[in-house]
């Protein structure tokens, strides 16, 4: 018997190809949307939307109701501009609601998507097992990130079923194309080096991971996947580049004669101003960080999951050709 997968944050990259995949298997898929969302690409593939707010508990709880298990994809992401109140209403208050109904309603798992951040592997434990930092990053996103991650778990270990995602950086088409290129996408990373608006970016190892990929990779989770478990959604170890090469990359493959320059973090406020805090952060602590990687097929996710991505390359072609079929890249940008 088909089930009914309640969906939040369907209108961002992760989340509307979750529902894509979940309703071409057969799935009922009901989705919590702004009022303000753009959520005509979901209506058409039969996604039942329920406008309301993550951060309001009965607009959570009004529209779930009815449904078997949920996805929460639902985050305020890193920018140039953040401010920490806003980002605990949604990644903190948003997860508690989310956890909070599918507990009252009985629902059989919630695969919580989080990011791989804040995770201390000094100890020489992978990220799947290692324990959070004692002093992670301190820009929101991360904190507030961090803080529903270990809401989920203490649930999961109290006995509700739970289960985390975390992916690497997620690029790639979206049935939701208003939606895909936003401030905070690297979507939007890859189209400025594609446009030539382009010319630098901080350097640091970023785990490149096809959209696609991430939902097949939640939904894999929600299937397959043992509550109180996190699961790392890589890419392939051999595809940790910096986001100048990704760009790089792209263009090359484009046929667009354009390249983009990586710059070391440092504490100039110019760079702050471009990058925001988040990815700053980031890149002064992964900067000098080679991020070895196991191979994919000896990590929990893959054995657990059967999770396995597509290269870097083959993910930008997609990428470059579905910006070209929407009109974001057309022959005056080559």
């Amino acid at each position: 018997m088909s089930e009914t997968i309640f969906v939040t944050g369907a209108t961002g990259l992760a989340g509307a190809n979750i529902c894509k995949l979940l309703v071409e298997r057969g799935n009922r898929v009901r989705a919590l949307a702004r009022a303000s969302a753009d959520v005509e690409p979901l209506l058409a593939m039969g996604v039942e939307i329920g406008r309301g707010d993550i951060t309001d508990a009965d607009d959570v709880r009004r529209v779930a109701t009815g449904s078997d298990a949920a996805v929460h994809c639902a985050a305020l992401l890193g920018g140039a501009s953040q401010n920490l109140p806003d980002f605990e209403a949604v990644n903190v208050q948003g997860t508690k609601n989310v956890l909070d109904t599918a507990e009252a309603l009985g629902m059989r798992r919630v695969v919580a998507v989080s990011t791989g951040t804040f995770f201390d592997t000094a100890g020489g434990l992978e990220r799947e097992d290692a324990p959070v930092m004692k002093e992670p990053s301190q820009d929101p996103y991360t904190l507030t990130k961090m803080a529903a991650f270990q809401d989920a778990m203490a649930r999961a270990a109290a006995g509700q079923d739970v289960v985390t995602t975390h992916p690497g950086a997620i690029f790639g088409p979206s049935p939701v194309a208003s939606n895909a290129l936003g401030r905070t996408s690297f979507n939007r990373v890859l189209l400025s080096a594609l446009r030539h608006r382009i010319e630098r970016y901080l350097t640091f190892p970023v785990s490149w991971v096809f959209a696609d990929d991430i939902a097949r990779g939640c939904i894999l989770a929600l299937d397959r996947g043992v509550s109180g478990e996190r699961y790392m959604l890589d890419g392939r170890p051999e595809d940790v580049v910096s986001t100048a090469e990704a760009c790089n990359r792209i263009c090359a493959l484009a046929g667009v004669d354009h390249r983009v320059e990586d710059v070391a973090p440092s504490d100039d406020p110019e760079l702050l101003a471009v990058f925001g805090p988040t990815l700053m952060a980031i890149a002064f602590k992964l900067a000098s960080t080679s991020m070895p990687r196991r191979d994919l097929a000896e990590s929990k996710t893959h054995k657990r999951l059967g999770y396995d991505p597509i290269g870097l390359d083959e993910g930008l072609r997609r990428t470059a050709d579905w910006l070209i079929e929407i009109g974001s890249v057309n022959a005056t940008n080559r």
